[in-house]
């Protein structure tokens, strides 16, 4: 007799319990036994749903590139038509609720040492600034936002806000100026 699916709800559930530990007290800080406790389950049950720690991290930094993806792509389409200054602006003050899991992820994903399936991760966020920059010839565009998200990442690891914002308005207004 084939036992019951599995449940996409408690899959959930330990998902984002996962990562609520993971940013809270890092990777190493979390155990398997924490997750399944704050998920109101057994250590057992949650390998129904996932294989191991390494596989929940692996889970987790998609889920949140991809949601931080959503977010900065859905900035940047509704900030067409701002001037260079107040994009930058808008998209740093967005940056801020999110921070904490770039920071994450980056922490994990680039560093040595880290599960083989966090390393293979396609991290071009790059394309976030796609749509603001949509009217500019793409190799222009291309080279911006990769400037751009250079200069960001720099910020979600060393938290400096207004030089990013500042390095970022340059860059910005320097590709503009080349049109």
């Amino acid at each position: 007799m084939a036992g019951r699916a599995p449940d996409p709800e408690k899959r959930e559930k330990i998902l984002s319990t996962a990562i609520a530990l993971f940013l809270e007290k890092g990777y190493q800080g979390t155990t398997t036994e924490a997750i399944a406790k704050r998920a109101n389950m057994s250590s057992s049950h949650m390998y129904i749903y996932f294989k191991d720690k390494a596989h929940l991290l692996f889970e987790a930094i998609i889920r949140m590139k991809e949601e931080h993806e959503a977010l900065s792509t859905e900035l940047a389409g509704n900030s067409v038509g701002l001037s260079n200054a107040d994009f930058i602006e808008k998209f740093y003050e967005a940056q801020e609720d999110i921070s904490h899991r770039v920071r994450f992820i980056a922490s994990y994903a680039l560093m040595p040492g880290s599960p083989a399936a966090v390393s293979n991760v396609d991290y071009n966020f790059s394309k976030v600034f796609m749509p603001f920059l949509k009217d500019w010839p793409e190799d222009l565009a291309n080279q911006t936002a990769s400037a751009l998200m250079g200069i960001s990442v720099g910020y979600f690891l060393f938290g400096d806000i207004e030089g990013s914002k500042a390095a970022s308005l340059s860059v910005l207004n320097n590709a503009a100026a080349s049109l």
